[in-house]
């Protein structure tokens, strides 16, 4: 299985080593944050899934910061333990090998998991989280339930993207049911949360459906 993507390339060919950032000042956390997404979507998985990823990721990476050599190996890792947090089917270990085009070695990925469950309180807590069936209800009718469900989970992705790290996952979802239901009103969509949308097996079908107003 080889699910490379060109979006990452310049991040997993750097020529610098041990280069100390903050993630959420970097704009290599945007490139990862939409590798990771395509992964998930390419992997089958839950948004939620990675949701818990980005969560894994930022917390980490806020209290260590991170070396910018090791910063795709984070992420998968990342990736990987959230899976096995909220998954039921999983990939192999060699699948998060192969969509990195073999610059991440499997046993790096195991050494990385058992770093960060030694330091991570694993008190997780993501937009997903707060999403209730009655919120989907009282939503416009444009769409199904599971339409507006994906619509969501496309609008938390964009907001964890945008977000500092220090953001609450709630303050998160409220601006998450906020731009979804300007969507739905017919308001313009940004064009980074086009990213999302167009990538999400369920909505990129959805935006012929809308009416923008200009």
């Amino acid at each position: 299985m080889k699910i490379f993507k060109q979006v990452f390339h310049d991040i997993t060919n750097i020529n610098k080593k041990n280069i100390k950032l903050t993630i959420h000042k970097s704009a290599h956390r945007r490139k990862l944050l939409r590798w990771l997404y395509e992964v998930t979507r390419d992997f089958k998985y839950e948004q939620s899934t990675f949701g818990i990823a980005v969560y894994i990721l930022d917390t980490y990476t806020q209290k260590y910061g991170f070396e910018l050599n090791n910063y795709q190996l984070l992420g998968i890792t990342s990736l990987f333990i959230a899976a096995k947090m909220e998954e039921s089917k999983l990939k192999g270990i060699n699948d998060y090998v192969q969509v990195t085009d073999c610059y991440v070695k499997e046993e790096e990925i195991l050494l990385m998991e058992r770093h960060i469950i030694n330091i991570h309180s694993f008190d997780i807590v993501t937009p997903h989280f707060y999403l209730k069936s009655w919120h989907l209800e009282k939503m416009s009718k444009k769409l199904s339930l599971a339409e507006k469900r994906e619509l969501l989970f496309s609008t938390f992705a964009y907001f964890l993207e945008m977000s500092t790290c220090k953001k609450s996952m709630y303050s998160i979802f409220l601006d998450g049911i906020k731009e979804a239901e300007n969507i739905l009103a017919g308001h313009q969509i940004p064009k980074d949360l086009q990213f999302y949308i167009n990538n999400n097996r369920i909505t990129r079908h959805i935006k012929s459906r809308l009416v923008i107003n200009k």
